[in-house]
């Protein structure tokens, strides 16, 4: 039995709490693996400064590297295999995979060496090894896209939201509240997944509804997994239909690539009502899995994120595993304002209206913010404003808010209605939109 002791630099200790299970777990099995007979090993993490001063005691180099080994020897006791001293701080700047799988790979190459392994001055055998070993004991690093596709209000965004544990995406009851394809990146030790979330598919009236099938139609045909999500809390319909054969033709195209149907809102269907729509769903042939869920109260969501984990493919991740999203914060925040215009007009406004983020100034004390509102009508614009501005200064107050949590800072919200006719026919309006 392995006997694995951890030791942790004060300067690191904070940092390193929440890594230590999983690396003392993955130490233990590679040494009982590669030295079956008793063997202890000691492990240490530092930072910088301290692993510097082991290279210039050492090895005469004046630099931080990411790990050290100090081969040990047989004690009366048993084998002591060594010491493996990993820097944290190296290992956080490498960047590319989370922080708690670098330190294992780090480990694993420390154990490696202290085995008497050298990658330089053999022909290639250690890495041979490390690279199995690492598929075995940490499993393969996965990393893909994975496209929420569906109906307009099927829960795409609540669901896409549930799995990252944070708020990306906006939400409303109303349709077509999301308008472009919504990129949310999920980085953990297991790889990494970046979820599309998509325009609901509806048949496309505008230039602007045009963009958002083509968005959704696009991430359709590019994503790794695709995930049809389904509201069963409503009739099955001829969008639903729609949908199903968009899906379907996809999965003919690319028969390797895995589909999932996600029924979701299940807390609001009796069980009676959603074993129809399972056997509706089984019986095209076309997806792996079937799962009922709810993206509201998270029910079955721990299910597909397995699920998804299980059909990613292996690779390499594509963005900073410290990144949630790739948009930028003016196109977030615009996103943030239009919810609370949705919130605040409810049934009384069509789906006419959008936020162009016009000044942005910041110091360091507080950002201040001047957003246009877009409507089509004039009419539209008295609706937003209320009575006496009543209205938008609701909105402004709602806005400011999730602004100031969103940002981290003071903000200063200045807010006008602009009535642009035919906005969403205007490919300068459109292109602002999608940046921000």
């Amino acid at each position: 039995m392995a006997n694995i002791a951890v030791q942790v630099a004060a300067s690191v200790e904070a940092r390193c709490r929440s890594l230590l299970p999983g690396l003392r777990g993955v130490a233990r099995e590679i040494v009982g693996e590669l030295a079956p007979q008793a063997a202890t090993l000691t492990l240490r993490l530092v930072d910088d400064d301290e692993i510097r001063e082991l290279n210039r005691r050492y090895r005469s180099l004046d630099e931080a590297t990411d790990v050290l080994s100090f081969p040990g020897e047989a004690t009366p006791e048993g084998r002591h295999l060594g010491d493996v001293v990993i820097s944290v701080e190296t290992a956080e700047r490498r960047g590319g995979t989370p922080v708690e799988r670098e330190i294992q790979v780090l480990a694993l190459h420390g154990v490696l060496h202290c085995l008497g392994y050298d990658h330089e001055t053999d022909d290639g055998e250690m890495d041979d090894l490390e690279e199995r070993l690492r598929a075995r004991f940490l499993g393969p690093y996965k990393a893909g896209t994975v496209a929420f596709v569906g109906r307009p209000n099927a829960g795409k965004s609540t669901l896409m939201n549930r799995m990252l544990g944070e708020k990306l995406a906006i939400v409303s009851d109303k349709p077509q509240t999301t308008r472009h394809r919504l990129i949310g990146i999920l980085t953990t030790e297991r790889g990494q997944m970046v979820f599309h979330d998509t325009p609901g598919l509806h048949r496309p009236l505008h230039r602007l509804n045009r963009r958002m099938v083509h968005a959704a139609s696009a991430a359709l045909k590019e994503a790794d997994v695709v995930c049809l999500i389904r509201d069963a809390a409503v009739p099955f319909g001829r969008g639903d239909a729609y949908a199903l054969d968009l899906v379907g033709a996809a999965a003919a195209a690319e028969r390797e690539r895995p589909m999932l149907c996600l029924l979701n809102k299940i807390d609001q269907v009796s069980k009676p009502r959603l074993l129809p729509e399972i056997e509706r769903y089984a019986g095209r042939g076309v997806f792996e899995e079937i799962v009922p869920i709810s993206a509201l109260t998270g029910d079955g969501v721990d299910e597909v994120l397995e699920i998804l984990w299980r059909h990613l493919p292996a690779g390499e991740p594509v963005h900073d595993p410290e990144l949630l999203t790739v948009h930028t914060q003016r196109f977030l925040v615009a996103e943030l304002i239009r919810e609370k215009v949705l919130e605040q007009t409810r049934d009384e406004l069509p789906f006419t209206t959008a936020v162009v983020i016009e000044a942005w100034e910041e110091d360091d004390e507080r950002t201040d913010l001047l957003a246009n509102i877009l409507v089509d009508r004039n009419s539209h614009k008295g609706i937003v404003i209320g009575r006496g501005g009543k209205r938008i200064k609701s909105i402004g107050t709602a806005a400011r808010r999730d602004l100031e949590d969103f940002l981290e800072r003071r903000v200063y919200l200045e807010l006008q209605v602009r009535t642009h006719p035919g906005w969403r026919e205007d490919s300068a309006v459109l292109g602002r939109l999608e940046t921000g």
